[in-house]
């Protein structure tokens, strides 16, 4: 169990109970945390039957969050972005979540650039703006000049922050074991595990380095593209990161696009691609890609900024959602059902018969509605994040990859309202579909597996004897061993492994680069597996 700090703690729930949270405090038992005079308030209220509060409660909670400063405006961010952590009309009124934080006076940021620069300001810097640009609640950026002459955008952690931070994470969690405890509505949505990953989250982002790095990455990846630009790093350490500067205005600046004379539609469509990009092509993507973060510049480019919260999916992640939008888009359900199944993990007592209903009940919902009524990227996102309820775990990255596509498209409906995430992402999944099942991707996968299966088959006769010793080993009965079919069954299965080993090795005659043997002896030993 988790010990936070009392005074803190007294803080946090005291501000909970008196923006209307009261009721969800009692049931919890942690009343008692919060000062005699918040309680007293409480049980006139409760007792007169007025309200606490006349918020409804996401409202209250998204402004008890701001009163309670940094630590719980970036919690608050990062839970805007997951509904299967928390109940979707929270996830909506936190999105708006803002801080309203004074910046840090200028003596403050100049001993934190000096430190992590390892060099006085005005040996780093050829110019170094004291009135900052934008001012968070983790960081403010100013904006700067290098002695090589590059205009640079600095983003300089607040002092402290890091133990703020980590003060309020103790409290994140002790309140989520109090509600997984006491709060059976709350259990599906896995409190505890969530505020841990939150913590591990919220950590993550405080380290500029790792945004530094993806930065670096991601741009490495888009310098072939024309018109999609990611700020240079010219510096990344963990309270400090150094970009090129860039001019330009949000994405859904619908009035700067047409003073620049720059085609809406055109844009989007280059947007989608880059993000499409970066989750199927890079497996790194931009996790938050609102307008404050998509910039254009005057001359058209779309620029990437603020990498501080990102997801990266491997190889067969990408391959089961790229194949989950392709088949909702043709609206075949079961499938679209198996590949989320695939990516999920399932608890023990999961109602997987109601989570196959509930897909298809959202689907249903979506078909035939408008792309301003219920836009494609919502339906993914509303599928990825469904699964709590039922007893399935998606991973917190699949989650992120479903949130951002529905960003971007709010951003593409601002701008852009004909636009069709669906049918305009159709020849992006249709082209990576050919890719996934091509017979270069098959042959680089038999390839690949040939060492294992080649073991095996050594191992085989091995592990038999070793089974028939110890007489495990399922002898079959006579009659079982005379059983039609039963050697048909060894014969195809030896074909089709066989056929395997031949097409990976390029067993001649060759033709078009396949064995001609191999292809047969698996054609023939599938044909003759499905025939008997």
């Amino acid at each position: 169990m988790t010990h936070p700090s009392p005074r803190r703690l007294s803080e946090v729930v005291t501000t909970f109970m008196l923006e209307g949270l009261h009721v969800p405090a009692a049931r919890m038992r942690i009343t008692h945390c919060a000062t005699l005079r918040c309680r007293a308030h409480c049980t006139w209220a409760r007792w007169t039957g007025r309200r606490v509060s006349e918020h409804p409660w996401p409202v209250g909670v998204r402004m008890a969050l701001t009163r309670l400063g940094p630590a719980f405006v970036k919690i608050g961010q990062i839970l805007s972005v997951r509904t299967d952590l928390v109940p979707a009309e929270l996830a909506r009124e936190l999105h708006s979540l803002q801080s309203d934080v004074p910046p840090v006076p200028f003596d403050q940021i100049r001993e934190t650039v000096e430190r992590e620069m390892g060099m006085p300001l005005d040996q780093a810097f050829a110019r170094f703006d004291v009135e900052p640009l934008a001012a968070g609640s983790v960081a403010q950026v100013h904006v700067g000049e290098l002695p090589t002459g590059e205009k640079v955008a600095v983003k300089v952690k607040r002092p402290q922050i890091d133990h703020i931070v980590d003060e309020d994470l103790e409290i994140l969690v002790w309140l989520a074991e109090r509600m997984e405890r006491f709060l059976p509505a709350a259990r599906p949505y896995r409190p505890v595990a969530a505020a841990r990953e939150l913590a591990e989250y919220t950590r993550r982002e405080l380290d500029f380095r790792n945004e530094a790095q993806v930065g670096r990455e991601v741009g490495r990846r888009f310098e072939s593209w024309d018109g999609v630009r990611v700020p240079k790093v010219h510096h990344g350490s963990r309270d400090l990161i150094v970009m090129d500067f860039v001019e330009g205005f949000p994405m859904d600046d619908v009035e700067a696009l047409e003073r620049h004379g720059i085609d809406p539609h055109a844009l989007m469509q280059r947007g989608l691609e880059a993000v499409l990009a970066q989750i199927f092509d890079f497996g790194l993507f931009h996790a938050d890609p609102h307008p404050g973060n998509l910039h254009v510049t005057p001359t058209g480019e779309i620029v990437l900024l603020d990498f501080g919260i990102f997801g990266r999916v491997d190889d067969r992640m990408r391959r089961d959602c790229a194949l989950l939008m392709w088949a909702l888009g043709r609206g075949d359900v079961d499938l679209a059902s198996y590949f989320l199944l695939r990516m999920a993990r399932v608890e023990p007592g999961a109602d997987v018969a109601a989570f196959r209903e509930a897909v298809e009940a959202r689907y249903r919902a979506w078909h035939g509605k408008s792309v301003a009524e219920y836009g494609f990227a919502k339906l993914v996102y509303e599928e990825l994040t469904i699964g709590a309820r039922y007893g399935l775990v998606f991973p917190s990255d699949t989650v992120l990859l479903g949130k951002a596509l529905v960003t971007v498209e709010g951003v593409v409906l601002a701008v852009d309202p004909s636009m069709d995430l669906s049918k305009e992402a159709d020849p992006y999944l249709n082209r990576l579909k050919e890719q996934l099942f091509s017979v270069d991707r098959l042959r680089e996968g038999l390839e690949r597996s040939l060492p294992i299966w080649w073991e095996l088959a050594e191992r085989l006769p091995l592990g038999a004897a070793e089974l028939l010793e110890r007489g495990v080993w399922p002898v079959p009965t006579p009659a079982e061993a005379t059983a039609p079919g039963r050697d048909r069954t060894v014969v195809w299965a030896a074909l089709v492994l066989v056929g395997g080993m031949c097409l990976v090795t390029a067993l001649p005659p060759v033709v078009s680069g396949w064995s001609v043997p191999g292809a047969a002896l698996v054609f023939f030993g599938m044909v003759g597996a499905l025939r008997w």
